[in-house]
């Protein structure tokens, strides 16, 4: 079905357009999958390095200068937008399968097309010249592997996929090879991805959090003792773990949380008079929160500055005014929509209109990716890598894409290293950009 948004930029459309539904994110199956363990591959460099000994200087080669292709500059460009939206599932006959809502496993991409879709409105009204192409990676002639195949792909100007891993690596290669952008708008997994200057992840990986993290609470609390609450029957936690330990066993009074911790262990470690401070990397966000209910429960007279993960955005406990009170929770987030804000209220209302309810975050997200990329193309060309650093155009998010590189120095590929610090403390919170 094509649609034609105006004269000048239009969405055509691989797909019926049913999804009229108020938006209801499904954050706890959204979630489950957010990590994805790569295959194991000499360590990336880490964000916040420590400084190497004199010899390993003097042995690391030095990193290469990264040379792009000629920017192309058109008269029109073309955008290629990849989510797996089960189409051939929901929709039988041109009607809907589903009754109340659309079914978890697509709604994050149904939101996020639904983002995409109101940035063409915007971009339309500013009179830019793009062709938005939707394609669900689900069907059976749409999969990564036949697109590339068949060269559905071949005249785009620019590719975001907002995938999950496994989806990855067959479009960030066939991006590498006919040098253009492809954006990774979902999955903070790697892919174990290398050499490719092309892709880019907007998700932070789990190192690059779990780095944040660390860093803040040794920033803000530089002469507390700091708890490292772990567990490793879990394997994402295991590896949030290992990352956040690396380098700073010393640093550390380490507690297993195999089982809830013993009370009797625990409060020998702890100050009934000043704020106990606790890194958590726990992903897990129903333990995450089973945990931190526990350690309230047992001390309720004791203060607690707890640092956890980004899932934690969505745990329910931090948001209720009286359910761990006596804990100060922090976590790290890639995106923040400020809903008050004109901008905000600006989507909020055009969301309203054309599809009823509110928008989540994931509708916030296609729109802010669409809308930025779109200047940034439209802007520089086909080749904008080394323009990145213009967020003038950014809608919400000013984001930060830095190349990343192994500790010898060889390329990987670009990462947002764009990371917001959110605080809850009885049902309230703030934001630290």
């Amino acid at each position: 079905m094509k649609v034609v948004m105006t004269s000048r930029v239009k969405i055509i459309s691989l797909f019926v357009v049913l999804f009229t539904l108020p938006a209801l994110e499904a954050d706890a199956q959204f979630w489950k999958k957010w990590f994805d363990k790569d295959k194991k591959r000499p360590p990336r460099q880490s964000v916040n390095p420590k400084k190497p000994a004199e010899s390993e200087k003097k042995s690391k080669p030095r990193r290469k200068t990264i040379e792009y292709p000629t920017s192309q500059i058109k008269e029109r460009y073309r955008i290629d937008v990849l989510l797996p939206l089960y189409l051939d599932e929901l929709v039988k006959n041109n009607k809907p399968t589903f009754k109340s809502k659309v079914p978890d496993k697509a709604l994050p991409s149904v939101n996020f097309y639904e983002g995409i879709k109101l940035a063409a409105d915007s971009l339309s009204a500013l009179g830019y010249d793009i062709d938005v192409y939707v394609h669900d990676v689900t069907q059976a002639g749409l999969t990564p592997e036949a697109m590339v195949s068949s060269e559905i792909l071949s005249e785009s100007d620019l590719i975001i996929g907002a995938l999950q891993s496994e989806y990855l690596p067959t479009i960030a290669d066939y991006a590498k090879k006919v040098k253009v952008n492809f954006i990774s708008a979902l999955s903070p997994s790697d892919a174990n991805i290398k050499d490719n200057p092309f892709f880019t992840m907007l998700q932070p990986t789990l190192e690059t959090h779990c780095d944040k993290v660390k860093s803040v609470a040794l920033r803000k609390y530089p002469s507390n003792s700091i708890l490292l609450f772990y567990r490793t029957s879990n394997s994402v936690d295991s590896q949030a773990y290992d990352i956040v330990l690396d380098g700073d066993e010393k640093t550390f009074e380490k507690v297993s949380c195999e089982t809830l911790p013993n009370r009797y262990a625990l409060e020998k470690l702890l100050d009934s008079n000043s704020s106990n401070v606790i890194i958590m990397p726990i992903v897990d966000v129903s333990y995450a929160e089973t945990v931190l209910q526990h350690l309230s429960t047992m001390f309720p007279a004791y203060r607690f500055e707890v640092f956890g993960m980004p899932s934690w955005k969505f745990m329910g406990a931090i948001k209720k005014t009286n359910a761990v009170p006596n804990i100060g929770v922090t976590f790290t987030s890639p995106f923040y929509y400020d809903l008050t804000t004109q901008e905000g209220k600006t989507l909020a209302a055009a969301y309203k209109k054309e599809f009823g309810g509110k928008p989540s975050e994931m509708v916030f997200r296609g729109f802010d990716i669409m809308f930025w990329y779109s200047s940034l193309l439209s802007k520089y060309g086909t080749v904008f890598n080394d323009k990145v650093g213009d967020v003038r155009n950014a809608y919400f998010t000013r984001y930060d894409i830095k190349p990343q590189w192994t500790h010898d120095n060889d390329l990987l590929y670009n990462e947002n290293e764009r990371i917001f610090i959110y605080r809850y403390q009885s049902g309230s919170y703030f934001v630290e950009q």
